[in-house]
């Protein structure tokens, strides 16, 4: 939208579409279950569309609508940029408490009940992120100065989900990091695995995106040149992770996972 700057909404929401259509009717509860607000609302609209009763920009601009009247100073109509991790955020907001943290001394056995943490499925980058996202994930953590009541060795305080996500998405700013293909929980001793499904990038004050099929092919996205639809790129296997980090121009942003 020429007018109404919306390329931030129009990468994030063709990745979701992507991974939404894959089942609707799993999907479709999942994202219920995710957030029972934008992301159901999200989803009814994805329904409209694919049935032929609503266009994929009218999706866009009811999700839209109904983030600007909740934060319009974050979402803004106009030629402002929005924030495409704010946005992700927002979407993905979960209604109760996902993960926990837990105390732990790092030379005894001493442990601290586990408590509720406000961890949420957008992980935002720090200076000491790890070297891929999958150590990324393994090494979550607070930084505590507590000492152990038991041995005075220093503590530490890991988090964990709850239950392995449906959806997680990496916030990107390093241009060393290496994208994992694939993300495992282990849960109830079975393992949960979660792809890469999209990969969104940032330039020249616009977001494009990739979408990754469960065939694994690769399409690009850019409402300015592709519209409504994508271009194939090839096979994701023969992707290497640098090769990831860019893309026509423009540098990687947000990595979305999501159950397959």
């Amino acid at each position: 939208d020429g007018d109404n700057y919306s390329c931030a909404y129009d990468a994030l929401f063709t990745v979701l579409y992507e991974i939404w259509s894959t089942d609707t009717k799993v999907w479709t509860k999942q994202f219920r279950e995710i957030n029972q607000h934008h992301l159901k609302s999200l989803s009814v609209c994805f329904k409209k569309y694919m049935n032929g009763q609503a266009s994929f920009e009218t999706a866009r601009d009811t999700i839209r609508h109904e983030i600007h009247t909740q934060n319009p100073a974050q979402f803004p109509y106009g030629k402002r940029g929005t924030s495409v991790a704010a946005l992700t955020s927002a979407i993905l907001a979960p209604h109760d408490f996902v993960a926990i943290s837990s105390p732990v001394c790092t030379s005894c056995e001493y442990s601290e009940p586990s408590i509720d943490d406000r961890l949420e499925f957008v992980l935002y980058e720090k200076e000491d992120t790890p070297k891929s996202t999958c150590k990324w994930l393994g090494s979550l953590e607070h930084e505590t100065h507590e000492k152990c009541p038991h041995c005075f060795s220093a503590m530490m305080q890991p988090i964990n989900f709850k239950s392995a996500p449906s959806v997680l998405v990496f916030e990107i700013n390093s241009r060393k990091i290496k994208v994992s293909k694939t993300l495992k929980f282990e849960q109830e001793g079975e393992t949960v695995v979660l792809d890469v499904r999209g990969l969104i990038y940032h330039g020249d004050f616009h977001f494009t995106s990739r979408i990754i099929g469960t065939d694994g092919m690769v399409w690009y996205h850019d409402g300015m040149t592709t519209g409504s639809s994508c271009e194939n790129e090839g096979d994701f296997n023969k992707f290497s992770s640098r090769k990831l980090l860019r893309c026509k121009g423009k540098k990687l942003v947000l990595v979305v996972y999501a159950r397959i």
